[in-house]
């Protein structure tokens, strides 16, 4: 490929992930096309200033990664950041229709009435349990029951699930929902020694001159998350986006990878050096792709994005009973509700609210009740009232409600889930222009999502530098016509 002409590439989908990836790729050089079928950027990273509410529609807040923190900062937002409030820290988990707040030491898991004795006892137990000797996959509720047993998993690690996946622990997982957590049983063979030994690790080098390992903090910025999409398409530039366009077909022509698309009504064919997908696998799989891929395609297919609803409902602080002096609330399938949890937005940011008013962020659907996640606002607004009337305390009905619905929302990394990640490799193989990334392969925070970005668009750069299949077969070609003719020329 000549210098002198910049690889161009075509990224797919203008959520956090591709926006990311197409900023990385700028900046390294390459020509890059955005493609976003909505018309606005960001996927389900919106934010929304309505009637003195600011609104979330998909996540309330992230962790500042060293990754989020460099990218922020090159975007020049670091002055627009706003940490959480120190009461994020504490969080609650619903049992017998009271909030609970979660314990965070061990003289705090003894103290709390969330777990019994016995489960508290088994918890502790935890260290002498053998690690796992079995191969295959394993789902997240079989290792937390043989790691700690019953109550742990009924009454945190399920709410825990729901809150990140919209989630069954049964379902999912634990070597790819939570490679974290399966790390510490394979390394240290505990899950409390892991933990212990990673305290001392971050101690230590907080010790040690010009080294730092901050905290986690959780943060969002002065006008939302929202910002940070908007703030990438910026940088990237707005004409290199192209919004309102679907992306019907895909295949590859040569050394090309060439699209189908339509915008408003209008087919034509773009065509790319690489075309990385950072699409819903939904949305991938519905194109018209190649023959050949198309038993990979059927096994992308089977990745399950169930249904969430997202209820931003205001209040009267006086009609509020509960202090609302943490993150939000969790509530374990156990307690039988069809809330799956609470934020208590206004509390985690300044400016979520009018004065004398709350903010609470409701969802509802996902695995447990996927029926809830495409229900009517006014059927929802009535069962949550109902359901955080015992559990909050409300007294009165809400004077703000906006309602957000995402159809497919958040992938699962269920059992097996590594047959999916082998089916995009064969399709890639199979399709040599193409990389597929998203949140089904990486992790679905928004720090994975920032992390993969830039991991993704080396990836592009490294993938487009080595030779195609194309030009080995003619070198080898012309190797072995040199070689016949010299032959040749020997008799």
């Amino acid at each position: 490929m000549s210098s002198a002409v910049p690889p161009r590439v075509i990224v797919c989908g203008a959520g956090l992930t591709g926006l990311t990836t197409a900023w990385h790729l700028r900046r390294l050089g390459a020509d890059v096309q955005v493609i976003e079928a909505r018309d606005v950027v960001g996927g389900v990273m919106q934010s929304s200033f309505i009637d003195g509410y600011l609104v979330e529609h998909g996540p309330n807040s992230c962790t500042l990664t060293s990754e989020l923190a460099h990218l922020v900062d090159s975007l020049a937002l670091t002055p627009m950041l706003r940490p959480a409030a120190p009461d994020a820290q504490r969080r609650f988990i619903v049992r017998n229709g009271v909030p609970i707040v979660v314990p965070t030491s061990p003289l705090a898991l003894l103290q709390s009435p969330l777990f019994s004795l016995a489960g508290k006892l088994r918890v502790l137990a935890e260290p002498f349990i053998a690690r796992r000797t079995a191969v295959g996959d394993e789902s997240v509720a079989a290792f937390v029951r043989r790691r700690l047993g019953n109550e742990p998993l009924t009454w945190a690690v399920d709410p825990f699930v729901s809150g990140v996946y919209a989630g069954d622990p049964e379902q999912l997982s634990v070597r790819h929902a939570f490679p974290r957590l399966a790390a510490l049983e394979r390394e240290h063979g505990s899950l409390l020694r892991g933990m212990i030994a990673g305290a001392r690790r971050s101690r230590a080098a907080r010790g040690q001159p010009g080294i730092t390992t901050p905290r986690a903090t959780m943060v969002s910025f002065v006008e939302g998350l929202g910002t940070l999409p908007v703030a990438l398409a910026d940088s990237i530039g707005q004409a290199r986006i192209m919004r309102n366009t679907r992306i019907t077909g895909m295949e590859q022509v040569g050394a090309v990878t060439q699209l189908t698309v339509e915008t408003h009504g209008e087919r034509r064919t773009l065509q790319a050096d690489v075309v990385i997908s950072t699409l819903p696998l939904h949305v991938l799989t519905a194109m018209q792709l190649p023959a050949a891929v198309q038993a990979d395609v059927e096994q992308l297919r089977t990745v399950h994005y169930p249904p969430v609803a997202s209820l931003a409902l205001g209040f009267s602080r006086a009609d509020v009973a509960h202090a609302l002096d943490g993150f939000g609330v969790l509530i374990p399938s156990a307690e039988r509700c069809n809330t799956l949890g609470v934020l208590f937005s206004s509390t985690l940011f300044d400016g979520r609210a009018p004065d004398d008013c709350v903010l609470l962020t409701c969802f509802l659907g996902g695995v447990r009740h996927p029926e809830l996640g495409v229900a009517s606002t006014d059927d929802l607004v009535r069962l949550v009232q109902h359901e955080l009337a015992a559990i909050l305390g409300l007294t009165g009905a809400p004077t703000f409600v906006h309602h957000t619905v995402w159809p497919r929302a958040i992938p699962q990394y269920g059992i097996g889930h590594e047959a999916n990640a082998r089916a995009a490799e064969r399709i890639e193989a199979a399709m040599p222009g193409l990389l597929i990334e998203g949140q089904f392969r990486r992790g679905i925070s928004v720090g994975d999502c920032v992390t993969a970005g830039e991991v993704i668009a080396r990836r592009a750069m490294t993938h487009m530098t080595r030779p195609s299949p194309t030009s080995i077969a003619s070198v080898a070609d012309g190797v072995a016509r040199t070689l016949q003719a010299a032959a040749v020329g020997t008799h």
